[in-house]
């Protein structure tokens, strides 16, 4: 790496012609087999994506576990308003954050654009830290969402016994397998891939709706398991170890937490924001794609204003649907700082079918969440190795560049693509605790917190950007407010407020998101409490994350010696013209117009 290199642009990257990639790659695979040089014979990505591929990417990313399994556990602590009201804000912090991404990658749609924007408005020492703490989140969501996969397989098995270690290392090895090949065929295959992925996830959500409905007004026998679920919409207190069939809980009891009245229904809801955000992230992924979407001006400004919307929507209609069947004193739901839990399902959608005559569902339903579970992890790979392809290009050595950033003859970066597949080795952990539940735990805490620093990131890269517009318009040169601005790009509403509540939500996000364990280890935990171990993993998962993106954004500045950009280094930075001979998008205003927006990217 060179100092210099605080004022490369990605755009430089993509001007690089095939013939000058294919010069360079015969240079430097001399001697090395015919077969292995082929998977470095360029330095570019495929632009093959079009809008409902990109879409389709961000959906299935978004759409995992999170929905189906996890809105369970929120239910549980938070009760069933409480998981809607979590997902609510969760997905307000979300359409505050890609508001803000829409515009930026309106005005440069590069590959690598979460790395660029940072290091081009904030730091380049910024744009390191983003760009390694995001690969490395995506390649521990991937084996989250497998370890996930696995877990629930277990209910496949009948009477709650579970499968053997070597039957759920054989199911991670396969899916291992499945995840590389298809990532592997090209990003034309993979983008019509995750399309099918798309429209089944979707049937999937209805049918849940639908399910739910007919469960509440009575088909399949009774519909209610412990009480009267429309009177218990939110707990009394945060107890942390559930409730399990009763809301008679004595504040004076020698084994039981908890934190009584309004405090800790506010908290118990906090808590299941965080966990939230989780399920909720995703949407960021249609910025990764720009490196291979065929008209990333046009088509990815509106993916990333619209796209969020519908899985953002189906969160919270399905836990609201679910909270009228199941509610928090469920003996069956998941607790995350129980030292027991049920060994039945924690999906609220298969409790709510146990208290009805239908039996054949559960089964077939299992296998529905293995899937999103699955697919969620295979889109990650594909983020991860996009990601690291373009950190490989920007940051890397000579080495780095002719391996990581290097793609095959069909433009796939598999290089990137294996390296960052070997990271699934970590769902493997999973076999070390029978539950499944402390490593997905651990590594699904550290996705967040790494995540949301992502976020914050990418906030304070707007509001530097719009500050640079505004020194612009001061020396009337050029103004966000002009026609050709509105014309060529999209300007966000609501700024710089979305941003600003993007990038706080996402910072005070970032500093509580492990206050549950902290609390719990500092009144001491009791008998009904999981081990302090567990705790302990607990709090290294959420804050491990953010400190490791700190510590390599000192190092990237102390050994580099980079600043922060001055606004007048950005007169240049909003004018791409490789991007101008792009097709130009049909104006569409009103509602009509809108749907008609929302269908294109649904189709």
């Amino acid at each position: 790496m060179a100092g210099s290199k605080e004022t490369t642009t990605l755009h430089a990257m993509e001007a690089r012609s095939d013939s000058a990639s294919s010069t360079s790659s015969t240079r430097h695979t001399s001697g090395v087999p015919g077969y292995i040089a082929r998977l470095f014979e360029h330095d570019r990505l495929d632009r093959k994506l079009k809008r409902h591929h990109i879409t389709s990417i961000a959906f299935s990313g978004t759409i995992g576990i999170g929905l189906f399994v996890t809105s369970g556990e929120l239910i549980g602590i938070s009760g069933s308003a409480g998981c809607v009201v979590a997902f609510a804000i969760a997905g307000l912090i979300i359409v505050c954050v890609m508001r803000t991404l829409a515009e930026l990658v309106s005005v440069r749609p590069l590959s690598g654009a979460l790395i660029d924007y940072p290091h081009t408005f904030v730091d380049p020492a910024l744009g390191f830290a983003v760009g390694i703490m995001y690969w490395l989140a995506q390649c521990i969501c991937m084996a989250t969402l497998t370890a996930a996969a696995a877990r629930v397989a277990d209910d496949f098995v009948p009477s709650g016994q579970g499968l053997t270690s070597g039957q759920k290392a054989g199911i991670l090895g396969g899916l291992f397998v499945i995840t590389l090949l298809s990532n592997a065929l090209g990003v034309k295959i993979y983008g019509r891939l995750e399309r099918v992925v798309k429209w089944l996830k979707i049937m999937l959500i209805v049918a849940l709706c639908v399910l739910m409905i007919m469960i509440n007004v009575g088909v399949g026998g009774h519909a209610f398991g412990t009480t009267s679920y429309a009177q218990n919409a939110l707990v009394p207190s945060l107890v942390w170890e559930g409730f399990n069939g009763s809301s008679s809980i004595s504040p004076n009891s020698t084994h039981v937490s908890e934190i009584p009245g309004d405090s800790g229904r506010f908290l118990a809801v906090w808590t299941c924001i965080t966990l939230a955000m989780f399920a909720c992230m995703g949407g960021d992924y249609v910025v990764v794609t720009a490196g291979e979407a065929e008209f990333p001006r046009r088509d990815l400004p509106i993916a990333a204003r619209f796209m969020y919307l519908v899985p953002i929507g189906c969160y919270i209609l399905a836990a609201f649907l679910a909270g009228f069947n199941v509610n928090y004193m469920d003996p069956h739901l998941f607790h995350p700082w129980a030292s027991t839990n049920s060994s039945t399902s924690y999906s609220p959608f298969i409790i709510a079918l146990q208290y009805t005559t239908i039996k054949v569902l559960p089964t077939f339903l299992n296998g529905c969440f293995l899937f999103s579970a699955y697919t969620t992890g295979n889109t990650c790979l594909y983020i991860s190795s996009r990601t690291l392809f373009a950190i490989s290009q920007l940051y890397g050595n000579n080495f780095i560049k002719e391996t990581l950033g290097k793609t095959n003859s069909g433009h796939t970066p598999m290089a990137a693509i294996i390296f960052c597949s070997l990271f699934g080795f970590l769902a493997f952990l999973g076999l070390a605790d029978t539950t499944y539940n402390q490593p997905i735990l651990t590594l699904s805490s550290f996705f967040t917190g790494t995540v949301a620093c992502i976020y914050a990131s990418e906030c304070l890269a707007f509001l530097r950007f719009k500050a640079g517009l505004h020194r612009l318009e001061t020396h009337e040169i050029f103004s966000r407010d002009d026609d050709l601005y509105r014309r060529k790009h999209y300007r966000a509403h609501w700024q710089p407020l979305c941003a600003i509540f993007g990038l706080v939500s996402s910072l005070l996000l970032v500093f509580f998101s492990g206050w549950p364990a902290i609390y719990l280890l500092h009144t001491g935990a009791t008998a009904s409490i999981k081990p302090t171990s567990y705790l302990i993993a607990d709090v290294v998962g959420a804050y491990v994350g953010p400190v490791l993106f700190v510590v390599l954004y000192v190092l990237y500045k102390l050994v580099y010696k980079t600043r922060w950009q001055s606004l007048k280094d950005f007169e240049n930075a909003y004018f791409l013209p490789e991007f101008d001979d792009e097709p130009a998008g049909e104006a569409r205003r009103g509602w009509r117009g809108v749907l008609a927006e929302v269908w294109s990217l649904l189709k």
